[in-house]
């Protein structure tokens, strides 16, 4: 630091020591008495006491000076009424009636309450008092219908969320909330004893009960220079990354997983490609029996993927080429919609590529639907390539293109490729 700056800290800590020290409300010597005791120039205090005022720890008031503010109340965000939060902190809660009235709510206050707009809400506005000092001004909207005799019930001196618990039976479970940095306006100030221009805090909070149906919207200014609020935060932690599946042969008491997986994939990988009438007609039934053949059969091979519950999350079948036995092929790839975007279907297909290996088959054909651009992306970033060989199967009435991926082309396992969620050729 320059010698300037450090004149300057050292008259801002003594006064802050000094302000610190004193009772609210007390005056501090003057600019000039100041500048004698810490023999700085006037422009040096008078930076030290705007810092002090602009952090709250004094105030000036023009023509007789400046004084230690009174400490902030400190309010640990919860949910709880102001009767609640004074109490806790040994201050003597209150409140002054400043109007209620019945008005029809406005976009915003029946979006807050659920209601329609122009329905009849309460509006009830009050200056909530600290030990008889004015420190907010607070406006709540309750849906008039539903809490029709509360200004009956409502004294200066109690809590409302105890009120709504007693006469209403409503218990409260949550509520957002939203601060925001204002300027006091006239009619602000005039209500809370201070200037217009003053620092405020803005609070917006909805509430919402046990059952889920809101309660409460409430409006509130708060006097900058007396509250302020806290929040204990952590952070987040990182969310569990899923176990990697494992992986084993079919077994012929996987059929009825196996035959909801297929059933799944199908509904929420093929709408819009093959007839919707294919799809209605899945019958889980006839799936299992279906599959619990094809998991017996010696001449191809069933791949499950488990997750860590042991549950059946994808399958994959594979076998020779039925055009040219010297290939191996992948008749089918499903994967559970639920467990889509986790890179199961891309460690399927590579277990796959690896069984047809062990049997020599390194050059591998599978069949796809032309529209499945997310399949076709998946097995493109894995070296199957368009091999110009197409076909419709009358069953499914939707247009199928062949891929090929041969021992010589390198599998890049493509970064930015999407795992595939369901698709796959009934072989």
């Amino acid at each position: 630091m320059n010698g300037e700056a450090l004149k300057h800290r050292r008259v801002y800590e003594a006064l802050l020591r000094m302000a610190s020290e004193l009772p609210a409300d007390t005056a501090l010597p003057t600019e000039r008495e100041l500048c004698a005791s810490f023999a700085v120039s006037r422009s040096t205090v008078r930076r030290a006491l705007h810092e002090l005022e602009v952090e709250q720890r004094v105030y000036r008031q023009q023509g007789r000076g400046t004084f230690v503010a009174g400490p902030k109340i400190d309010q640990l965000l919860e949910l709880t009424s102001h009767t609640e939060d004074m109490r806790a902190h040994g201050v003597r809660p209150g409140s002054k009636l400043v109007d209620v009235s019945r008005i029809t709510a406005d976009g915003e206050v029946a979006s807050k309450l659920e209601l329609p707009v122009g329905a009849e809400v309460l509006r009830i506005e009050r200056v909530r008092l600290a030990d008889g000092e004015p420190i907010a001004i607070e406006a709540l909207y309750v849906d008039a219908e539903r809490f029709d005799d509360l200004m009956s019930a409502l004294g200066e001196e109690g809590s409302f969320y105890q009120l709504l618990h007693r006469r209403y039976g409503v218990d409260l479970a949550s509520a957002d909330e939203t601060i925001e940095a204002v300027a006091a306006g006239e009619r602000e100030a005039e209500l809370l004893g201070t200037v217009p221009g003053a620092p405020m805090l803005l609070l917006a909070r909805r509430t919402v009960d046990t059952s889920g149906r809101s309660t409460e919207y409430v409006r509130s200014f708060y006097r900058g220079d007396r509250f302020r609020f806290r929040a204990h935060l952590e952070r987040p932690r990182p969310a569990a990354t899923p176990a990697a599946p494992t992986f084993r042969l079919g077994r012929e008491e996987d059929a009825p997983e196996l035959a909801a997986v297929f059933a799944d994939a199908w509904r929420a990988g093929y709408g819009g490609i093959v007839d919707d009438a294919v799809l209605e007609a899945l019958d889980d039934a006839e799936l299992t029996e279906w599959l619990r053949g094809l998991v017996a059969s010696r001449i191809q091979a069933t791949i499950v993927a488990l997750d860590a519950t042991s549950r059946v999350v994808g399958f994959a079948r594979v076998g020779d080429d039925p055009d040219d036995a010297r290939r191996g092929q992948i008749y089918a790839l499903y994967v559970r919609p639920d467990a889509a975007g986790r890179g199961v279907g891309r460690a399927l297909l590579q277990q796959g590529l690896d069984a047809l290996a062990a049997r020599g088959r390194n050059d591998v054909t599978l069949w796809v639907f032309k529209e499945n651009e997310r399949a076709r992306a998946l097995y493109a970033s894995c070296g199957f390539v368009p091999d110009g060989t197409q076909r419709v199967e009358a069953q499914f009435g939707a247009e199928e293109v062949r891929m090929l991926r041969t021992a010589g082309r390198a599998a890049a396992a493509g970064d930015g490729a999407p795992p595939l969620g369901a698709a796959a050729s009934a072989g």
